[in-house]
């Protein structure tokens, strides 16, 4: 796994040094030497951080293996145990290190180039761009890195040469530097300025960056809030006023290319395995309720007859079976991943506008926000069939959809269920493909409709995790930090909850 990722990064060395020769003059923009150069250029820094961090939590182990079962979107056809919460321990060495010696350490020399040496690198842009840009890119990282493990190294991680062996912070100290590196990204960004070269997800739009780092405000700000709600409000209330996604042009997406190694690692693992279809959870729920995304989200059992409508048929594999039941289930009898979300160029999602909306119905409902509940309710549900279908769902498919009893905001809380619930069902339905978010989700709103695995658990309280286990390279190389990390936490079992996780 560790010589793919080496692999992509020498290709990406040429693509973003191909990308500099061509848009810049170096002996007028820049003071490096071309034949001998002291550093590397921010622009593959960047492209190689944006790319490696989603590949790190779009590919077929973080995603597939972990937050797409952990969230129930998916079940293991076979090697079941990660649907029964075993999780492998080579694994989880290898994502913390991905995080830590290769992403945090590229975006960290961003920000040391631009700010000790400013104008040496504003060939690659306007260097307080480039600053905010690696500052949004690594608070967005580390919300995914606390909400997996809790306590991590934070203020003294990606700086080895003064702390080999980094302290770890608590949660709260790490969303509190979260908020603080985005109001600083926020504040510097300058979208006059010129664009950011090597950067993959807004190609250097800083209207664009100040949009995302204002809505992943808004999600952090909301992750906190049944735990420090003062804190909450105005992280909320600030990135609301300052201008979060508007639309789905909007969203933050890694646009994966159509040959290996840029394609979707998911569409890359589907040539030559199939350990993965829709879990029985996910396709009874949208069955359930008539939704017209299972069309865009799975493909029907091959041993219906897609060529007639009315015998199409979604059947999902039951979720956390035993791996000799799991094994012996026939593909062609279950649905398995769209063809959309398996094609190579399915980009890699960090945030949508969907999203957004139904962070806004929250706020209203906790007085964060002003405005309707209901209103931004439905319009999440809208963007996210918008988004899903390409805009091929007709107006009037969506607002029927809206208006059941089953979906209807009011009509639900009419009949006695709460915000959390209603909310929270509808936005893991709209967070599909987004498995390590939707799991903090669940975690947070506490919205049921995840079940037990069919077969038991095999590890933790039979309840669906709180969080991953630290890296056994973590226990040895850092044990003194480990130690101390998990005396304050509780436990390092699967069953710890987070700091912000409180119900």
């Amino acid at each position: 796994m560790i010589n793919i990722i080496k692999k992509y990064k020498h290709t990406l060395v040429a693509a973003s040094l191909a990308t500099f020769m061509f848009s810049c003059n170096p002996s007028e923009d820049i003071n490096i030497d071309p034949d001998e150069p002291s550093t590397a250029f921010p622009s593959f820094l960047l492209t190689s951080a944006q790319k490696e961090l989603t590949d790190n939590i779009w590919d077929e182990w973080a995603n597939g293996r972990r937050g797409m079962q952990l969230s129930q979107y998916w079940a293991s056809n076979q090697y079941s145990d990660e649907s029964r919460y075993a999780f492998r321990t080579s694994v989880t060495n290898n994502l913390w290190s991905f995080y830590y010696a290769d992403i945090i350490a590229d975006l960290n020399e961003i920000i040391r180039l631009n700010t000790e040496n400013p104008d040496d690198y504003v060939g690659f842009g306007d260097p307080a761009n480039q600053i905010a840009v690696a500052k949004i890119t690594r608070a967005y990282m580390y919300q995914i890195i606390t909400d997996t493990w809790g306590a991590i190294p934070y203020s003294q991680a990606g700086n080895p040469d003064e702390f080999l062996y980094p302290a770890y912070d608590s949660q709260e100290e790490v969303y509190n530097g979260i908020i603080n590196d985005l109001n600083d990204a926020i504040a510097s960004i300058n979208t006059g300025g010129t664009s950011v070269s090597g950067d993959v997800i807004y190609n250097g739009d800083m209207s664009k960056w100040l949009l995302f780092a204002n809505s992943l405000k808004l999600r952090v700000g909301m992750r906190i809030a049944d735990v420090a709600p003062s804190l909450a409000q105005q992280t909320v209330s600030a990135a609301v006023n300052s201008g979060v996604f508007q639309s789905n042009a909007d969203n933050a997406l890694y646009n994966y290319l159509s040959a290996a190694p840029n394609n979707n690692p998911l569409n890359e693992d589907r040539k030559t395995r199939g350990d993965f279809a829709m879990s029985n959870v996910f396709i009874d729920k949208l069955l359930d309720l008539g939704d017209p995304r299972l069309e865009f989200y799975a493909a029907p059992a091959v041993s219906s007859s897609p060529s007639d409508p009315m015998d199409v048929k979604y059947v999902g594999e039951v979720y956390g079976l035993a791996e000799s039941d799991a094994a012996n289930t026939a593909d062609q009898n279950i649905s398995q991943p769209s063809s959309q979300v398996l094609e190579a160029t399915a980009p890699g999602i960090w945030m949508t506008y969907a999203e957004v909306q139904f962070l806004l119905a929250e706020g209203v409902e906790r007085g964060f926000v002003s405005g309707s509940a209901a209103d931004y309710y439905n319009e999440g549900i809208t963007a996210s069939m918008n988004y899903w279908s390409g805009g091929s769902l007709s107006s009037s498919d969506i607002s029927s959809y809206i208006a059941q009893p089953n979906v209807s905001y009011n009509a639900l809380k009419s009949s006695g269920m709460e915000w959390n619930e209603i909310i929270g069902q509808q936005k893991w339905i709209a967070l599909y493909m987004q498995g390590l978010e939707a799991w903090a989700e669940y975690r947070r709103l506490d919205f049921g409709v995840l079940q037990a695995p069919a077969a038991g658990a095999l590890e933790g309280d039979g309840s669906v995790p709180a969080r991953m286990l630290y890296p056994l390279n973590e226990q040895t190389s850092n044990g003194e930090s480990y130690t101390a990390a998990v005396a304050a936490q509780g436990a390092d079992l699967l069953s710890t909850k987070l700091w912000w996780d409180v119900k």
